[in-house]
């Protein structure tokens, strides 16, 4: 049988070659023999997405759960993996199950644990889970007729007491979201609609293969959102991945923001504008901006690895405002230790209207307020585990001392290997999951951080 490997958020693996439908079961089986050990009939909400056949995915997990004496209730629609994250917490349920594979492209299907209160299950708990998973097929469980539950107007109706909508439609603003096939379908418009502010909504409707894109809000997958702003004179484009739970930003002309002065945006937004107090919690891929404001504020930072269940053990144990990290996710207080992209849309939006700028009038702020700074990425393919991990040691034991003309003035090895410099920073980390390296940047300019990331490059090429 297949082995079956939850990584940062879940187990993801391509349709019809390792998601079928017996692993899903077998998975099932694990989480449910896990969570019989703390209580014999736990209370397990189940969702999915728009990818195939996600919808009896989920309904294959839901029976052998609820095969196994567990409570289970499954979503009657499509869902954002965020919704489930509520409803868990809000509804006091024991654990979650989501059918996604967030921002991988159409060929892929996954399977997301969710526990109380609403945050992505710990390694500590998946590795119990996979060592429950058994060694052959599980049998198909007794097709009972399972409870369902449409969390979506909760979900939604929760937005209205977090974000000033009113305050939005009143602003005459014109704003494109793309969903891009995702879950998010019509949400963000028909949330800010019915005032002066006009929206629209680009691949709002659903798509098993995402439009043929990989449905991760990056500046390369959105061209279709870019057009759109350029076609009407938009002030701000929005977008959100497949499960909805990361957002992008472009500002008026079309270009995409980077997630870095997005945190720094909704981090001024909530601490000036909006007077709500907090520690920040960030990825080690995190920008500087944000620990050049905290200074500023005294506001506490707490740095984590790569990976939202890190970001979210830390919300739950400190009082934490804002929960960041570099692939566009952003939980926040009084919401949920886990990301929402459409709340952080919203957010950004309310944002943009206090501030009476536009997006990259705000940025430009921002930059001489607390910057300069850019960032950038890269990812080296076919570097199999067996070389990341002697290019990683190798890093660790002997790095180097200037890089791209930048000296090199402390490492940080919490996630990779960070080299920290006079003004920026490189970083060397693993995938995890996949035969590759990611090469993270942030310097004063565009050009330095591509000669940082060149450099990078061409020095671990070789590396053998």
């Amino acid at each position: 049988m297949d082995v079956i490997k939850f990584g940062t958020d879940g187990w993801r693996a391509k349709v019809a070659e390792t998601y079928t439908f017996p692993n899903v079961r077998r998975a099932a089986y694990g989480l449910g023999m896990i969570l019989r050990r703390k209580k014999k009939s736990s209370r397990v909400f189940v969702g999915y997405d728009t990818r195939f056949f996600s919808d009896k995915f989920a309904l294959a997990a839901a029976e052998v759960l609820a095969s196994l004496g567990h409570q289970v209730t499954l979503a009657s629609r499509l869902l954002p993996t965020p919704a489930l994250s509520l409803a868990i917490k809000e509804k006091k349920a024991d654990a979650g199950v989501m059918i996604t594979a967030s921002h991988n492209s159409g060929a892929y299907n996954g399977f997301k644990i969710k526990l109380p209160p609403g945050v992505s299950a710990p390694s500590s708990f998946t590795q119990q889970v996979e060592k429950a998973i058994p060694s052959k097929p599980v049998e198909s469980a007794k097709k009972a007729k399972l409870p369902k539950t449409d969390w979506l107007p909760f979900y939604l109706n929760t937005m209205k007491k977090k974000v000033n909508l009113s305050f939005i439609r009143k602003a005459g603003l014109k704003v494109v979201v793309d969903s891009m096939h995702g879950v998010d379908e019509r949400h963000f418009e028909h949330l800010i609609s019915g005032g002066r502010t006009k929206a629209q909504t680009v691949a709002g409707e659903r798509d098993v293969f995402f439009g043929g894109r990989q449905p991760e809000p990056v500046g390369g997958n959105l061209s279709p959102l870019s057009k759109a702003i350029k076609a009407s004179k938009a002030d701000v484009g929005f977008a959100t991945d497949g499960d909805g739970d990361r957002i992008g930003m472009m500002d008026e002309k079309g270009n995409f923001v980077d997630v870095h002065k997005l945190h720094a945006f909704l981090l001024y937004h909530l601490w000036v504008n909006k007077g709500l107090r907090g520690g920040i919690v960030k990825t080690v891929s995190g920008t500087l901006m944000i620990e050049r404001m905290a200074k500023r504020w005294r506001i506490p930072v707490y740095e984590t690895p790569i990976g939202f269940k890190y970001i979210g053990e830390v919300m739950l144990r400190e009082d934490i405002l804002l929960g960041l990290e570099e692939s566009g996710g952003i939980a926040v207080k009084g919401h949920l230790a886990e990301r929402d992209g459409l709340l952080s849309g919203l957010l950004l939006l309310e944002a943009l209207v206090t501030m009476k700028k536009s997006v990259s009038q705000a940025i430009d702020f921002l930059q001489k307020e607390f910057g300069p700074f850019n960032s950038g990425r890269i990812d080296l393919e076919n570097i199999s585990f067996e070389r990341q991990a002697r290019i990683l040691g190798r890093l660790k034991k002997s790095p180097p001392t200037h890089v791209a003309g930048h000296q090199v003035t402390g490492i940080n090895t919490m996630d990779g290997v960070k080299l920290k410099l006079e003004k920026g920073w490189l970083l060397v980390r693993a995938s995890g999951t996949e035969p590759l390296l990611r090469l993270y940047a942030e310097a004063p300019s565009h050009k330095e951080v591509q000669a940082l990331l060149n450099a990078a490059k061409n020095q671990l090429a070789k590396d053998r």
